[in-house]
């Protein structure tokens, strides 16, 4: 699986897509077998902009009960996820949304793409096979420019700390919406450096 996401991400090469949506998955832990989505937050970026006006918020009620357990981390309470629409009834207007663009933004594609495609087989959901520019990949080939030019602090993977290595300003992680905003701004900002 992780092979595959590695070929459908461009990693920086090549043209970069002009249309992109940001998502992020709020999820009940980081196995993507077994992870239940919570929440989801996408924004468009078109050209140079994050189009802030058309992000969009979901919460998800999960499938299992017990996996609200595991929610403290995402500031959700069971009782908001309680009565969100499940996962079912949400997914059809995303996949319209990332169909909609050029490619799918993400921070870390082997957790969110694979608990997408997942979802899609259990619901059966097409998966419409976006181009996926993972903002991690994009990171690795930053760092592996550093180690070449022996320039700059050693960015970390995670979405906090390469942000704050890039100077881009703290935000409210944990939040799908937030962090999909997070991932496009980083993602321009990678862009922009590479």
């Amino acid at each position: 699986m992780l092979a595959r996401l590695r070929h459908r991400s461009p990693a920086g090469r090549g043209r970069a897509p002009a249309s992109l949506l940001a998502l992020d998955l709020e999820t009940t832990g980081f196995d993507p077998e077994v992870a239940e989505v919570l929440a989801i937050g996408t924004v468009p970026i078109v050209g140079d902009a994050v189009r802030i006006g058309a992000a969009t918020s979901t919460l998800v009620r999960p499938a299992r009960r017990s996996a609200t357990e595991g929610i403290v981390a995402h500031h959700l309470l069971p009782s908001d996820v309680a009565t969100a629409p499940p996962l079912a009834e949400v997914l059809p207007g995303l996949l319209r949304r990332i169909s909609a663009h050029e490619a799918l933004l993400v921070h870390h594609a082997s957790l969110d793409v694979t608990v997408l495609r997942r979802a899609c087989e259990t619901t059966g959901q097409r998966w419409p096979e976006p181009r996926v520019v993972d903002t991690v990949a994009l990171i690795q080939r930053f760092r592996r420019r550093q180690r070449a030019t022996g320039s700059g602090q050693r960015m970390p993977r995670d979405l906090v700390g390469a942000r704050a290595v890039l100077g881009l300003p703290p935000h409210q992680a944990h939040d799908a919406v937030a962090d999909a905003v997070a991932t496009a701004e980083l993602y321009l900002a990678l862009r922009a450096n590479l």
